[in-house]
């Protein structure tokens, strides 16, 4: 059964392109793509936790040209997945993305997903990522070339704009929908923001209000709580949630009312699992240390389980260390993420 029969997720009055893709979501809360993060092992386990769409982390285009093996890699699908999967694409030219959808094609995704909202400047500088809001009728020629060229359904992830004095936020959105989107994700940061502010879920609101398509919100959602005040004060189609997944990989369930067992090593195990089954030894240690370390975040002694971390250079080591610290602290309370707090500001989420 989907469990989150909402109205958010079905608009009769939506041109019937532009309803069908969201609609095969298990629900409205769903894993943001994070860099270097939603590979094929977390968004498996993302899955699990009942998370509404999965979404890869951000792939080149022109990585795909050259046949990088490690670019392929970050597209894989797990098997048997319980709701849509997306590949975020980016690329300097429609023509390159449409090239590159060959590819994902054949991954089995349900959907490609263009990235307009990456601020880092090796992206930026080469006409990709945020840069593209700056030009919202280019923006429509090179969304709707894409369009005509592929299969797959299309979907955007954007910021509010390139600055406060340039929001072109929802010139950008009227683009999309022109262009045949599905629908148009909104992390509520300028590219001038980067990851540093607050996230104006005032504006994505306003958006959503004058906007023809389904619109995702995106930004600071660290608790399931947050996360169904903002779909339910915003009147967004569904809300996006990064880092707050990786404090809490059970937020979605707890978003969804299902019951949350949470164990932090009955989960560890399992990651490691799919680790195993898609990464060499090197790469295992260090995924598995980075998810370690997130877990631990908040608790008392969690700096110094995280520096034991990377002074271990086996997976059993990294199991026996997490053992140790998860049963210290499990009769503890689950650590809040406040607002205040600043983790994994570098451009996750």
């Amino acid at each position: 059964m989907n469990l989150m029969q909402s109205s958010h997720l079905s608009d009769s009055s939506l041109p019937q392109t532009q309803a069908g893709l969201i609609t095969r979501a298990r629900g409205p809360f769903w894993l943001a793509p994070m860099a270097g993060i939603t590979d094929v092992c977390f968004r498996q386990l993302m899955d699990e936790m009942l998370a509404g769409v999965l979404i890869s982390e951000l792939v080149s285009a022109k990585g795909l040209f050259y046949n990088s093996e490690k670019t392929r890699k970050m597209m894989r699908i797990h098997k048997n997945p319980g709701t849509i999967v997306g590949v975020q694409l980016f690329g300097e030219s429609p023509e390159d993305i449409v090239q590159a959808v060959n590819v994902v094609e054949e991954t089995g995704a349900d959907f490609v997903d263009i990235n307009m909202g990456c601020p880092v400047k090796k992206v930026v500088k080469k006409g990709c990522g945020a840069a593209l809001m700056r030009d919202p009728a280019y923006l429509e020629t090179f969304l709707s070339t894409i369009k005509k060229g592929i299969r797959l359904p299309l979907t955007v992830k954007m910021r509010t704009g390139w600055n406060e004095n340039e929001l072109t936020i929802h010139e950008c959105v009227q683009a999309a929908y022109n262009s045949g989107c599905e629908w148009v994700a909104i992390h509520g940061r300028t590219r001038a923001q980067g990851y540093e502010g607050k996230a104006n879920w005032d504006l994505i609101a306003e958006v959503k209000n004058r906007a023809k398509l389904p619109i995702i919100g995106n930004g600071d959602i660290r608790s399931a709580d947050q996360a169904k005040r903002r779909l339910q004060d915003t009147g967004v189609d569904a809300v996006m949630i990064g880092r707050g997944a990786l404090r809490n990989p059970w937020i979605f369930k707890e978003c969804v009312g299902v019951d949350a067992q949470r164990s932090s090593i009955e989960l560890l195990n399992r990651y490691l699992n799919g680790l195993r089954e898609n990464y060499d030894t090197r790469s295992i240690l260090i995924l598995l240390r980075k998810f370690s370390s997130w877990l631990a975040f908040g608790y008392p002694g969690a700096a110094k389980f995280r520096k034991n971390m990377f002074e271990c250079y086996s997976a059993a080591e990294v199991m026996q260390q997490a053992e140790n610290f998860f049963n210290q602290v499990a009769r503890l309370p689950t650590p809040c993420f406040e607002d205040s707090e600043a983790f994994m500001m570098g451009g996750h989420g």
